[in-house]
């Protein structure tokens, strides 16, 4: 069964192609993470399906309806849920008010039901229980990373898309993240995950697509899919070069000066992120040949 279908998405900032052909389906339960470097189109994909940007071409469908160019708040009412970059709280409210927030737009707040979802959630995140009268602005980036998801599943989604979710957050963090994210997907919950923390992120997925200049370059198990695949989108394409890995002296490292691609420093922050390690170790560990 599909729960999701995009065939075909288009989507255009004025006379600049976003998203050019994009196509992918998510049935119910199902992680899927959307890969590839930054300015591939994964946001705007997302956006598209949440209705925040106009289809220029191409169609969504979401349990056999056509949902492309609906209203965010109709798109949200039938049961797709997005978690954006930014995170996006109330930061002057408490967080029970924050998850209040997303039991208004479901119209489920003020009632019985909704109060025992909160509850539910709060169970679900000990910390936000812990924090429940604090002002969300207050709290460090993994809690109010905690809440905004939470607020997101207290529509009840059955999709839940998630843009970038453990972007700045410390690695146990991030760790406990996605180990939410397999929790909902043994509820049956469908999850799109935006995500550059790759090897985390192909752990959880059940399938994966590579976005490259708007356009679906490599799709698959995350077995099926060759390290070329990833290293053709996120460093430009080609072979990639091969490395000296002879240890540089001592002298030459102390007065050595690089100039890295933002790919590449995102990728140098990917690995320090699984490692536990500062991202300094890392560019001492290539430049010495240990890795």
């Amino acid at each position: 069964m599909t729960l999701l279908e995009v065939r075909g998405l288009q989507v255009a900032y004025g006379g600049v192609v976003a998203v050019r052909d994009v196509s992918f389906a998510v049935a119910p339960g199902e992680v899927l993470a959307v890969l590839g470097a930054n300015g591939a189109g994964k946001t705007t994909t997302l956006m598209a399906i949440s209705g925040l940007v106009r289809v220029r071409a191409g169609d969504i469908r979401f349990d056999g309806v056509s949902t492309a160019n609906d209203a965010p708040t109709s798109i949200a009412r039938r049961g797709i849920a997005h978690v954006p970059a930014g995170r996006g709280l109330f930061p002057s409210l408490s967080v029970a008010d924050n998850l209040r927030m997303g039991l208004y737009g479901a119209k489920r707040d003020g009632t019985a039901e909704g109060a025992a979802d909160i509850e539910e959630l709060l169970d679900t995140f000990p910390i936000l229980r812990e924090r429940r009268d604090q002002p969300a602005g207050t709290m460090s980036g993994g809690q109010q990373q905690q809440l905004v998801i939470a607020r997101a599943l207290a529509q009840r989604p059955r999709l839940l898309m998630l843009d970038e979710m453990s972007m700045g957050l410390a690695p146990a963090v991030v760790a406990d993240l996605f180990a939410l994210v397999a929790d909902l997907k043994s509820r049956g919950i469908a999850v799109v995950m935006v995500e550059q923390f790759v090897g985390q992120a192909l752990k959880v997925a059940d399938r994966a697509i590579v976005l490259e200049q708007g356009s679906v370059v490599a799709s698959g198990a995350p077995d099926e899919l060759s390290q070329d695949d990833l290293a053709a989108a996120y460093l430009g394409g080609g072979e990639a070069p091969a490395l000296d890995v002879r240890p540089a002296p001592d002298r030459a490292r102390e007065s050595l000066r690089l100039s890295l691609r933002g790919s590449d420093v995102r990728h140098l922050e990917q690995v320090a992120a699984e490692r536990g390690v500062p991202v300094e170790q890392v560019l001492e560990e290539i430049i010495g040949g240990a890795l």
